[in-house]
């Protein structure tokens, strides 16, 4: 009876330990045969946890949870069994395991295609003021934007550059005006030094030839995918198109094999990121501020689907907890994907990337960054975006909400795109009553522009000075939103962010419309800005 017990004892344990091995080969199908071989003899429920593990590594989540569960009643005493019992059932419920929007990736010949042709309403016919008061204060306002852009100058070039012999960030410790001046001389050198565009010289953003000839009302209204803002360079800031630089191109080198993982990016965030048993919050943010930037860099930037096959293995350390816990020796990361447009020759940027939405302020993530997308979440009444009768956004059969941008999606990012849905919506219902004479294309479009002005100034003088409240700052960017005249001698309430009496000046007048000044560069925001744009560590463990 013992040798019996004892070769049935060993029969489940080479079972399991088969089942390891395949496990950690990344053969989960061959792991979960050996673990529910193992099962009903194993009573310490081991081979159950590894049999969960084997399904939570395949993405079979219901039954990831179930067999953990199973292990837990056989042996309660493994808390690590229960939290992935539990981690199981959140991914089940929030459905990881399928994918959001539908995988694709960036084709070249759709890329390299010229902007479509958008059905945007007639421009308005504009009516020319050329009396004497108009025109008096258009030559006054052009006078103080030069003395007021000399005399700014001046200062930002004499008290500004005193930082070269500290740190660069240290402005935050000067004087109120000493610091917004040091912040002016820093925007006006990186302006002028480090601002690259990623296409070879001469030729237009996205390859395109001369000769288009723009669409009508796209000198008033945006288009789907943020072509046509520049008539000269269609393509400028479109969806589709490149990420620029911040730096030279000689300090731009692709890395590869050890280079990559040195130091290994793992075990950087271990040291400096790992958070202990609470995580630290900051005293006057709350979590609305995490869900804010996301929903605007849901605006800006994306590098789309990561590659499923072409994987970077980073290896885990030998105390590295992940190693136990999922039984795996790397940790599995799909590399960005390549730029397809890339050209054989004439190429100066060693590497390029594509960005998948507009890079424009134009709540692409609200409308999206194509025509398909925006066609389908218009309501095509009264410019209204569709809505359920209760005012929520629609959910699709993905369990997501129906939006303009759909990746890694919360409750956070929920709530936001049916705020400002709903505020579009609001927005076309003011403009009706105004305007009973204007149609649903015209209705749809002017609110577009108004709504994403909004969140611009949110971001810009609410949500930058909550995260950062420093006096410099907050007076820096409400300057450049306002002017410093309007900021300074108008109340709060007052204030509007184009006067009246235009000062043709972007620290007088304010950057909003003023005069545009590309600083010799095309538009669109860079890899740099993609790079460290990462605020995970605001976000909770749970909700």
């Amino acid at each position: 009876m013992t040798q019996s017990t004892d070769q049935t004892t060993g029969g489940w344990q080479a079972q399991r330990d088969a089942g390891i091995a395949l496990l950690e080969a990344r053969d989960f199908v061959g792991a979960t045969e050996k673990f529910t071989a193992a099962t009903e003899q194993d009573a310490s429920g081991e081979c159950d946890a590894l049999l969960g593990l084997a399904c939570f590594h395949a993405e079979n989540y219901p039954q990831a949870a179930a067999h953990y569960d199973a292990a837990v009643a056989k042996n309660g005493d493994q808390r690590e069994w229960a939290r992935m019992a539990t981690l199981a059932r959140g991914n089940a419920a929030a459905r990881i395991d399928h994918p959001v929007p539908p995988v694709y990736h960036f084709d070249r010949d759709t890329l390299l295609a010229p902007p479509p042709n958008p059905s945007l309403p007639t421009p308005p016919r504009k009516k020319l003021d050329l009396s004497i008061v108009r025109r008096v204060r258009y030559v006054l306002g052009h006078a103080l934007g030069s003395v007021g852009g000399m005399v700014f100058g001046f200062l930002t070039d004499r008290v500004g550059r005193k930082y070269s012999d500290e740190v660069w960030t240290n402005w935050y410790r000067k004087r109120l005006y000493s610091g917004i001046l040091t912040l002016a001389y820093m925007r006006e050198k990186l302006n002028r030094e480090n601002l690259r565009s990623t296409y070879p010289a001469g030729a237009k953003i996205g390859f395109l030839p001369d000769g288009l000839v723009a669409p009508e009302g796209v000198t008033h209204f945006r288009t789907a995918d943020g072509s046509w803002n520049n008539l000269d360079d269609p393509k400028e800031g479109a969806a589709g198109t490149r990420f620029p630089r911040n730096v030279d191109n000689d300090a731009i080198e692709p890395e590869h094999g050890d280079e990559l993982l040195t130091p290994n990016p793992r075990e950087v965030s271990r040291q400096l990121l790992t958070r202990g048993d609470e995580m630290a919050e900051v005293p006057f943010l709350n979590l609305l501020a995490a869900a804010w930037i996301q929903f605007q860099n849901h605006d800006w930037i994306t590098h789309g689907e990561n590659l499923e096959r072409d994987i970077i293995e980073i290896p885990l350390a030998a105390d590295d907890p992940a190693r136990a816990t999922h039984r795996q020796a790397n940790m599995f990361v799909g590399r960005t994907q390549p730029d397809p447009t890339r050209q054989d020759i004439g190429e100066q940027t060693p590497i390029t990337f594509i960005n998948e939405v507009t890079h424009w302020w134009d709540a692409s993530q609200i409308y999206g960054s194509d025509q398909q997308t925006q066609d389908r979440l218009r309501s095509h009444v009264d410019g209204k975006l569709t809505v359920n009768d209760d005012g929520t956004l629609p959910v699709g059969d993905d369990g997501v909400e129906s939006s303009g941008m759909m990746r890694n999606w919360w409750v956070g990012l929920a709530m936001l795109h049916n705020l400002f849905v709903r505020e579009h919506n609001a927005i076309c219902d003011e403009l009706a009553s105004k305007h009973p004479d204007w149609d649903d294309d015209r209705l749809f479009n002017v609110a577009r522009l108004i709504n994403a002005a909004v969140t611009a100034k949110i971001h810009s003088v609410e949500w930058t000075p909550a995260i950062l409240p420093n006096a410099g700052l907050n007076t820096g960017l409400n300057s450049n939103w306002y002017g410093m005249l309007t900021y300074k001698f108008r109340k709060d309430g007052e204030r509007k962010t184009v006067a009246e009496f235009n000062v043709d000046n972007p620290e007088m007048g304010g950057l909003v419309g003023n005069t545009i000044d590309k600083h010799g560069s095309p538009y669109g925001l860079t890899q740099e800005f993609v790079e460290v744009y990462r605020l995970h560590s605001l976000l909770p463990e749970t909700l």
